[in-house]
């Protein structure tokens, strides 16, 4: 009966482990063993037999059975990723600039050497410096920097409007000057024709005058 009613175990098989997947520390140590034969070679290419001794410094330390080729695919993996996170650092400009949050970053960096500029340093050191700061604060910060971008914004259209409304007064004072020349010349050329004028009344009147004498003498 209790042979009837007997529950069957059934061993399932274990799933196996995949060879190829590292943990951050032994991650951490291939990088270590990697970049003083890196260094060595002055940045260059490393020998096939050095592998080897990467790979076992992995086994040894972690108890691990990495191969060499494991290592060096291991490298090219982080080697890919660190380029990743070097462009977003790079390329970051604004002043909330991108801080890698990878653990190996700084080392890479170290190795292949740091080719962030100043600016991109101080960025990353106050964005790092603004994590830790409380939200209020973060949040007073965001709000004056808003408030002097307005500012920068309308002392720069008052620096435009005042150089516009320069040159406009430059403008009316130059035309005024044309002005009151034309009035000049134009009061020359009526005064002149006022003269004319007279002179020729003037030797009307005497060539009139000449007419009648000669008439009354005879």
């Amino acid at each position: 009966m209790e042979d009837a009613f007997a529950v069957a175990v059934v061993k399932l098989p274990s799933m196996p482990v995949r060879e190829d997947i590292w943990s951050e520390d032994a991650t951490a140590t291939l990088i270590e063993a990697w970049g003083e034969r890196y260094l060595n070679a002055n940045r260059g290419n490393i020998g096939q037999h050095h592998w080897q001794e990467l790979a076992d410094a992995v086994n040894n330390r972690h108890g691990l059975n990495r191969t060499d080729i494991q290592c060096k695919n291991r490298i090219d993996t982080v080697k890919k990723k660190y380029k990743v996170e070097k462009a977003r650092v790079s390329k970051s400009e604004s002043e909330e600039a991108y801080v890698s949050t990878w653990p190996f970053f700084q080392t890479m960096d170290g190795l292949f050497g740091s080719k962030i500029t100043k600016r991109s340093k101080k960025r990353q050191v106050r964005a790092a410096a603004e994590e830790t700061e409380a939200p209020s604060v973060r949040k007073k910060k965001r709000k004056e920097k808003k408030y002097g971008e307005v500012a920068t914004a309308i002392e720069r259209f008052g620096e435009i409007y005042e150089r516009v409304e320069r040159k406009k007064q430059i403008g009316i004072i130059e035309l005024e000057k044309q002005r009151m020349k034309f009035m000049q010349e134009l009061e020359c050329h009526r005064m002149k024709m006022l003269v004319e004028s007279e002179i020729q009344i003037h030797k009307m009147k005497r060539d009139a005058a000449a007419a009648a004498a000669a008439d009354s003498s005879q």
